[in-house]
């Protein structure tokens, strides 16, 4: 006897209904990568920046309880972050890639080339903005170290700009007790800010207006 065979396939309308299913479906996935993603590279750059709050802490015990300002260990006047944290090399820090962090517009990589000290933590090898003229003593609420902000003490909601690294959500920080803390940020449109310990309606890093004469908030070399 012959035997019919059916042969079943997908029509072209049932295809498309498919397709336009795992679009809608990768479409509304994308933003919860993005914020797993980028909550993922933040914790890693905490985990960075405590090792410097660290660094920063044995270099305070053989310094009288200063942290570095002024004048570094190379007998550079203290601009930048970059020329702070240089006093940390080689006593304190051996790697420079502590300092950079993904996607940021100051620091995004290091090279690890320290064999002079113009080397050491050159332009765009530092993410990280630091406050001078604090000490071990300071009040521990206090940041000595925080992401990069757009030069005014400010984050931004803009990607790929200074202060944009987490887009406006959140900063880390790192205390004088060399704590560590990822903070939400407050603020309206692009400015955002880091609010103060005792007052959330200031930024805390409108240092000179609490912490006292001499203290600054120093920005990354670019």
């Amino acid at each position: 006897m012959n035997k019919t065979r059916f042969h079943t396939a997908f029509t072209l309308l049932e295809l498309l209904i498919v397709i336009s299913i795992i679009a809608i479906l990768a479409g509304a996935s994308m933003p919860v990568y993005q914020i797993v993603m980028r909550n993922a590279h933040m914790n890693a750059a905490m985990q960075n920046a405590r090792q410097i709050g660290l660094a920063l802490r044995i270099y305070s015990n053989d310094n009288d309880g200063a942290y570095p300002q002024k004048q570094n260990s190379y007998d550079q006047n203290i601009t930048t972050s970059n020329d702070a944290f240089r006093s940390l090399f080689p006593a304190y820090l051996d790697n420079e890639r502590v300092f950079a962090v993904t996607g940021s517009k100051a620091g995004p990589t290091a090279d690890n080339k320290m064999e002079d000290p113009s080397q050491i933590l050159a332009a765009g090898e530092n993410h990280w903005a630091y406050v001078s003229g604090l000490n071990a003593s300071s009040n521990s609420n206090w940041p000595l170290i925080v992401d990069h902000t757009d030069g005014t003490g400010n984050y931004t909601t803009k990607e790929n700009t200074f202060g944009g690294t987490w887009l406006g959500t959140k900063a880390v920080a790192i205390f004088t007790d060399s704590s560590a803390r990822i903070i939400p940020l407050l603020g309206t449109g692009d400015k955002h800010y880091i609010p103060r310990f005792n007052d959330k309606t200031k930024n805390a890093l409108a240092v000179s207006e609490y912490m006292g004469d001499g203290v600054t908030l120093l920005e990354p070399a670019q």
